[in-house]
């Protein structure tokens, strides 16, 4: 029973989201370059299993059953930043990436079991001037 509550967590933690916020100051007077990513784990397309905490407030890097892979939570912590610094924001740009076929080790192709367990990832990225 231990071994399999272990096991559970330890899977959790494995599918779990990731949300983060990388930063370069750019060597053109003061300018910053900002690449904001979140990522999560779905069931079905729809039932969101793990994804990153979005929150600005939050001590905890994962969310379960909470959908924070939207591309308006991505801007409003975009815009956050750059008003915490006191910057304008120019440039933006953004990718998407879902991913519906399960991929197994040791195959050369997916496997065609679409939106039994999905992925998604969105990207965006800005100048702060």
């Amino acid at each position: 029973m231990k071994l399999l509550w272990i096991l559970t967590v330890a899977t959790a933690f494995a599918l779990s989201g990731c949300f983060s916020i990388q930063s370069t100051r750019l060597s053109r007077g003061g300018e910053e370059n900002v690449h904001i990513a979140n990522f999560g784990w779905y069931l079905f397309d729809c039932v969101p299993l793990a994804t990153g905490n979005a929150d600005k407030s939050s001590r905890f890097p994962t969310v379960f059953f909470r959908n924070d892979v939207t591309m308006d939570k991505i801007q409003s912590r975009m815009r956050d930043y750059a008003e915490e610094n006191g910057k304008e924001i120019h440039d933006l740009a953004y990718h998407n990436h879902d991913s519906v076929l399960l991929n197994v080790p040791g195959l050369d192709f997916p496997l065609p079991i679409p939106y039994v367990l999905t992925y998604r990832e969105i990207q965006l990225s800005g100048v702060l001037k």
